[in-house]
């Protein structure tokens, strides 16, 4: 019997699943504690996604059917990959609502301000409670809970989600730590097909420019910060990887191996005290050995430390994650980080004064940029 009522209850839990991941499969899970069905149903084509799978839908099947062998409460269905074509939730709601009681349609807390914008809403309405869980970075808005409320059925969930994306999963494969972001039977999955490996070509290399183990470490974890940055102010994933992966890529590489490279970055790196030098050498390396291209990558990379005036999105990306990584521990950062979370400009704004407050108190030479950037950012007449 279900930890909700009397009755019956049943939950969908609708996805991509390209690929399964730990944050899945611990929600599923949960919900199989609190239903008396929980029914998973692989999208064939998200509305919400771009591009197609990359995993086949039978091999998802097979996959989510291996992970929840256990549990006998939970269905794996091809409802929707059996229909073809771009999956909505009302035609899925349609299939296995019994015409008595609404189901309970599993979503995270990311998607409750966009519940508006779903195909034939009025459907949804009668064959439906939206059971919400919060994600983590993603945290339950009122405002947002207050206007799906006045359209549908809401209720949230007593627990929180964990976190995972393919986004995660391409920078955890690219340092082999994807058993982080996906259970086991999947991770053997990717690696014997070679899947998730775009970001490969930039950590093989990482030998070649005396990137130490801690260092790695520190690049991942500003790699997750990132990613989880870009998704929360819509930037594009792709180049917060490649950017964040490649931004200290010059941290080890003095002027003779430099000079034997072909790179000269002159009064640029010159200007600059010297523990900030490597991210004008990082964007050369980035540019001249890794073909990188994108001018707003390469800026990201030349002012990961420092910051600057009127930052890209990207760039502002790149400089917080940095700061704010996990693994980052001192006094005000636990603040810092939340308030970058939050807010990104208000979270960039307090990196400043905190770096600027450190460095003068330590007797510690700063960057003109630094200094210029954070003048720039008070003189801003609107609040952030």
């Amino acid at each position: 019997m279900s930890l909700l009522s009397d009755m019956s209850a049943k939950a969908i839990f609708g996805g991509s699943f390209d690929p399964p991941t730990n944050a899945h499969t611990e929600l599923v899970k949960n919900l199989s504690l609190r239903f008396d069905e929980v029914i998973v149903v692989p999208a064939y084509v998200s509305p919400f996604k771009r591009g197609g799978a990359l995993l086949d839908g039978r091999e998802r099947i097979k996959l989510l059917k291996r992970l929840f062998s256990d549990l006998s409460n939970v269905v794996v269905s091809d409802y929707e990959l059996s229909m073809g074509g771009t999956s909505y939730s009302y035609k899925t709601a349609l299939n296995f609502y019994d015409g008595k009681d609404k189901l309970y349609f599993v979503i995270g807390s990311d998607g409750l301000s966009s519940l508006d914008k779903w195909a034939r809403t009025d459907i949804l309405k009668e064959t439906v409670i939206f059971y919400v869980v919060e994600r983590p970075y993603f945290p339950v808005k009122a405002e947002a809970l207050q206007k799906a409320k006045k359209m549908f059925d809401v209720q949230l969930a007593p627990f929180q989600g964990l976190e995972g994306s393919s986004s995660l999963l391409r920078a955890a494969v690219a340092f082999g730590k994807q058993a982080e972001i996906v259970p086991g039977i999947v991770a053997d999955y990717i690696a014997e097909r070679g899947l998730y490996r775009e970001y490969e070509y930039i950590t093989a290399r990482y030998d070649e420019f005396d990137i130490k183990p801690s260092r790695r470490e520190h690049i991942y974890r500003t790699a997750k910060a990132a990613i989880i940055l870009a998704k929360l102010n819509g930037a594009d994933t792709d180049k917060t990887t490649r950017a964040a992966l490649l931004h200290d890529i010059g941290k080890y590489v003095g002027p003779e191996r430099l000079k034997a490279l072909g790179i000269d970055c002159g009064k640029e790196a010159d200007a600059l005290p010297e523990s900030c030098r490597h991210q004008i050498t990082g964007a050369a390396i980035a540019e001249k050995l890794f073909k990188e291209r994108d001018k707003d990558v390469l800026a990201a990379i030349r002012t990961h430390t420092t910051g600057a005036e009127r930052m890209s999105l990207l760039q502002k990306i790149i400089f917080a994650a940095d700061y704010i990584e996990d693994g980052r521990d001192f006094t005000g950062i636990n603040e810092i980080r939340a308030a970058v979370y939050d807010n990104l400009d208000r979270g960039i704004k307090l990196i400043f004064k905190n770096t600027i407050d450190y460095l003068r108190t330590n007797g510690q030479e700063i960057a003109p940029v630094t200094l210029k950037a954070y003048e720039y950012l008070k003189s801003l007449q609107e609040k952030i």
